[in-house]
């Protein structure tokens, strides 16, 4: 049986009973929230030596990070791990064994992307002591080095 049309009245559609079914997609598909970035995984290890990395899931609002401290007496220390991303510009202050340190943060923003060490810089009087014995050596013709 056909239903016969009421004068003045409009047919209703199914999607006007149902709302929520609605979007501006037209396939009538929700848009899916755009993704966010998800949490970085980064490696982590104290400033002890030698270093053990362990890969650790950080904070939302952090990311990879190497800080290297310097003391006053030219030492270099080395710990990886997560830094809060507002972190990453400053310098900060670290004390180790007993020795105060000033730290620079180097950060990325990639899973496991804080794998690179640095080379552990050889004391001033040391390395300057090092060029001039083989300057030295290349004057004599190598015969100090014999």
């Amino acid at each position: 049986m056909t239903p016969h049309p009421v004068p003045g009245l409009e047919p209703l559609s199914a999607a006007a009973h149902l709302p929520h079914l609605i979007s501006a997609d037209p396939a009538g598909l929700t848009t899916p929230p755009p993704p966010t970035r998800g949490r970085l995984r980064c490696y982590t290890c104290s400033f002890a030596k030698p270093c053990y990395p362990v890969p650790t899931e950080c904070q939302e609002d952090e990311a990879c990070g190497i800080s290297i401290g310097t003391s006053e007496q030219n030492e270099i220390i080395e710990r990886k791990g997560c830094l809060p991303r507002a972190q990453c510009p400053l310098q900060g202050h670290a004390t180790y064994w007993s020795r105060s340190y000033t730290l620079r943060h180097h950060c990325c923003e990639q899973d496991l992307c804080n794998t690179a060490t640095t080379l552990q810089r050889l004391p001033k009087t040391l390395l300057t002591t090092l060029l001039l014995l083989l300057a030295t050596s290349f004057t004599w013709g190598g015969r100090l080095l014999h």
